[in-house]
This record gives C-alpha cells, sequence and structure tokens, in this order.
C-alpha cells in the first residue's frame, strides 16, 4: 500500500512540473522562427530546480520502501516455514462398560459371611411361652424389652423368681408366667426424672430357621407401643444385619421347629 501511494504521487508530481508546457504552442508562436521556437521552450519548459529535488526524494523514498517491503516479505515467509503445523487432538472413542449382574436378591436373608439378614419387623419365637410374637429390630437398644403387666417378685426355694403378664400384642388375653429373676434394671425415662426399676428374665429366642439362643429381656409396660417386643443388640451382636428397608423376611415355623 505505501508503495502504492508513493507512486500515484509521483506520478502527480510529473504532471505538475509539465504541466506548464501544455499550453504552447499560443497563438502568438504560430509565426516564429525556429530559434524563437527554442528560445521560448528553454524559457517555459526549463526545469525547475524545487521540482528535481522533489522527484530525486521521492525516488529515494520508494527505493527504501521497496527494499522494507522485500524484508516483510522475506520474514514472512521465513515464519511460515519454521511454524510448526496445527496440531490435531485426538478424542478417544467412548468406551461402555457394562456393570457385573449383581446376583444379590432383594429377599436373600444370608450374607457371605454367614450373618443372617433380617427385617426391621420379625417374628420371633419365644419359649416359654411357646408362641410366637411380633417384634421390632432396634439397633440403638443395647438390651431386649417384652412388653408386660403386674411385675411381682418372689423367692422360690431360696431363689429369686418374678411373676408377670406377658402381653401378646393380640386381642387374646395375656399369658400369666413365672420365670427366674436374672437380674434387676434401673431405666431412667426420657420424658421423667423418676428412675424405673425393671426386672430381667431369659427367654429362647427363635428368628427363622437359623437364629436361636437365650436372650436377656427386660419386662415393661408397652402397650402402648405397637410392637410387644424390642429385639435389641444384645440378640443380634455377631449374628444378624438388618435391612431398614425390609419386613418380615424369615417365616413362623411351625410350633417353633423346622
Amino acid at each position: 500500500m505505501r508503495v502504492y501511494t508513493a507512486a500515484v504521487s509521483l506520478a502527480l508530481l510529473a504532471t505538475f512540473a509539465l504541466s506548464s508546457c501544455s499550453q504552447w504552442p499560443g497563438p502568438e508562436h504560430r509565426d516564429v522562427s525556429m530559434s524563437a521556437i527554442e528560445s521560448i521552450v528553454q524559457a517555459h519548459c526549463k526545469p525547475d530546480v524545487e521540482t528535481r529535488d522533489t522527484l530525486n526524494s521521492l525516488g529515494a523514498i520508494i527505493d527504501v520502501q521497496a527494499t522494507e517491503l522485500q524484508e516483510l516479505t522475506a520474514a514472512v515467509e521465513t515464519i511460515k516455514s519454521t511454524s510448526p503445523a496445527p496440531s490435531r487432538s485426538v478424542v478417544p472413542a467412548p468406551v461402555c462398560v457394562t456393570p457385573p449382574h449383581s446376583t444379590a436378591s432383594a429377599t436373600k436373608t444370608t450374607l457371605d459371611d454367614s450373618k443372617v439378614v433380617i427385617g426391621a419387623t420379625e417374628w420371633i419365637h419365644l419359649a416359654p411361652p411357646g408362641q410366637y410374637f411380633r417384634a421390632r429390630v432396634d439397633t440403638g437398644a443395647a438390651t431386649s424389652s417384652i412388653s408386660a403387666k403386674n411385675v411381682v417378685r418372689f423367692e422360690r426355694d431360696g431363689n429369686r423368681w418374678v411373676s408377670f403378664d406377658l402381653d401378646t400384642g393380640e386381642e387374646a388375653e395375656p399369658i400369666h408366667l413365672e420365670a427366674p429373676l436374672v437380674r434387676n434394671v434401673r431405666i431412667r425415662q426420657a420424658s421423667f426424672d423418676d428412675i424405673d426399676r425393671r426386672a430381667v428374665v431369659r427367654f429362647d429366642v427363635m428368628l427363622g430357621e437359623s437364629l436361636r439362643q437365650p436372650t436377656d429381656f427386660t419386662l415393661a409396660d408397652r402397650t402402648r407401643m405397637s410392637y410387644p417386643v424390642l429385639l435389641g443388640r444384645s440378640f443380634l451382636k455377631d449374628m444378624a444385619i438388618v435391612d431398614v428397608s425390609a419386613k418380615f423376611l424369615h417365616p413362623r415355623l411351625k410350633d417353633g421347629k423346622k
């Protein structure tokens, strides 16, 4: 662009320099001799010193700009030849991974480590009295509890015993039982300041076909509770895992036998 502008300027200056000759010969010169013509030409077309100097300066500028243009062109070519080609990133194809098929079953009641899976509520068989009760499984309770009323402590043959009416949680009449007193525990109710002294008795517990062991129960009035029996950690320890979303995973067996 700079070379083009300089060339246009040079052409305009050349036209201006020669414009003084464009009006010759005029009418007053048509009848003159050759010598007179030469004199007139020399007088009117004599090169102007200032114009000549300007033309020389413009020519020098054009030469400098042409040289700079050549240098710039060479520099661009060098950059093109030395610049690495743009790399194309390779995106790996997506790999579809099929998850292994799960062999777990919603009704599976045993684990690989031989622990039994039980639900949040289960049927348990108690002996005595030799019948099934609905029980709520509570991992937050350290000991188990069973609903009983009319609890009376007494001695028999020098040993401590307790009599009570066992609430079955059904419409049937309570079952009157007598059992050796294992110990007494003191329970502080969350809503009361008084300490409740409760008797502890032992029942043989069976849950499903594989869980059988004697378990201690505190005797408490649970008639306001939904379940007459609460099964705590003392029974579950090292034997079972609780699935809180499941209920009654283990069926009742006839007469508490397989």
